[in-house]
């Protein structure tokens, strides 16, 4: 039907012509929008804040050369046993979306101050959530940051935080990889959870299948927007996901662009 429409209106050896042209303007267009993300210059600065208890936490800010208006800000919060130069090659990525990212170092890791038993901070509601709830008091100072539009995403440790961050304070959205129920409730204080706008990522192979399980359980806990991605045929952790199927960082990207 298309080709007859084209046909009458511009005659049957045009309709080749047409089509062409079509494909040119798309993939133009395409390219334009690729050297425009690519065409920005992502700005990077080591910072060092302090929590309410008097832990300084090491951390990376990092920003477009050029901002014209007030953008949405990203935590990016590592697993245990990692820090904050896990999401070296997501960082970039997210800034050339025009976020504001900080990644920082959980206490106990890389270079924030240590503490006495590094395993007591993956369920201890008095000790991690500070380190997080600084992060967001910092950016809420940070020059060019909308303060009410922030987002976390967090792997493991990372990702119970995340969703003790949007129970707690006003995040807007996050983005949780390998969450545990359990010890979310922990970090949280309390089992009641208050989730919103969150998606969830597990490998279904991941501690035999618990991983996608918990996913599943937070799934049914949250309020809409909700999204769950089960990734299959793998066994991955954590980031670990995204080097094994990297393909997850932009279902990631299009979730913050269309929440945040």
């Amino acid at each position: 039907m298309l080709n007859k429409i084209i046909s009458s209106l511009f005659g049957e050896l045009k309709v080749k012509t047409f089509y062409l042209f079509i494909i040119l303007c798309c993939f133009t267009t395409l390219n334009t929008i690729f050297a425009v993300q690519n065409d920005i210059k992502v700005v990077k600065e080591k910072i060092t804040f302090t929590t309410g208890d008097g832990f300084n936490i090491s951390a990376i800010i990092g920003k477009p050369e050029t901002i014209d208006d007030d953008l949405p800000a990203v935590i990016l919060i590592h697993q245990g046993g990692s820090d904050k130069s896990e999401w070296n090659n997501f960082f970039d990525q997210l800034v050339k979306q025009n976020y504001i990212v900080l990644a920082y170092d959980i206490r106990g890791h890389g270079e924030s101050d240590k503490v006495s038993n590094v395993y007591a901070l993956f369920n201890d509601s008095n000790q991690a959530p500070h380190d997080l709830f600084a992060a967001v008091e910092y950016l809420n100072d940070y020059d060019n940051v909308a303060s009410d539009r922030f987002a976390i995403v967090g792997a493991s440790i990372g990702a119970n935080l995340a969703c003790v961050g949007i129970s707690k304070m006003d995040i807007k959205t996050a983005v949780v990889i390998s969450g545990k129920t359990s010890a979310i409730e922990n970090l949280n204080g309390v089992k009641e959870l208050h989730l919103k706008s969150i998606f969830y990522i597990a490998a279904d192979g991941d501690q035999n299948g618990k991983r996608i399980k918990w996913a599943k359980e937070l799934y049914e806990r949250t309020e809409p927007p909700r999204k769950i991605e089960t990734v299959v045929n793998s066994s991955a952790h954590g980031v670990r996901i995204l080097k094994d199927k990297p393909q997850v960082k932009n279902e990631i990207i299009k979730w913050l662009n269309d929440t945040l």
